[in-house]
């Protein structure tokens, strides 16, 4: 298993901004701990939000967070609308070549493809 660490500004508010976006938050630490993180998931996929303190994301890379990487969320294919429309600024539904269906989002300035699974 794979679960990524995205580096944000404040992992409690994006944190929000996914689950306003249909994800469910399944863990965060206290608002007060010295161990911001939040854990986001879709489908069983899960996205961890931490901090962009210099150790994880340095100053001068912070306007580049996310350049070139794209993450991939595999989602049943009967749930793949209700969870466009959960999105709030979701491109459109696609037929990809390969066989699925997705849509490309950003959240918390992170690409995101969610696509239907292969079956």
């Amino acid at each position: 298993m794979l679960t990524p660490i995205l580096a944000t500004s404040d992992p409690y508010s994006a944190a929000d901004e996914f689950v306003a976006n249909g994800w469910t938050l399944a863990y965060a630490t206290p608002r007060e701990s010295r161990d911001p993180l939040a854990v986001v998931e879709l489908h069983g996929g899960q996205v961890m939000l931490g901090v962009d303190s210099e150790q994880f994301l340095p100053v001068a890379a912070r306007d580049l967070r996310g350049a070139g990487v794209q993450f991939y969320v595999e989602v049943p294919a009967e749930a793949i609308e209700k969870v466009h429309a959960a999105h709030r600024e979701a491109g459109p539904i696609e037929q990809r070549p390969w066989g699925v269906r997705s849509f490309v989002v950003r959240l918390a300035a992170y690409n995101f493809m969610i696509a239907t699974a292969q079956g």
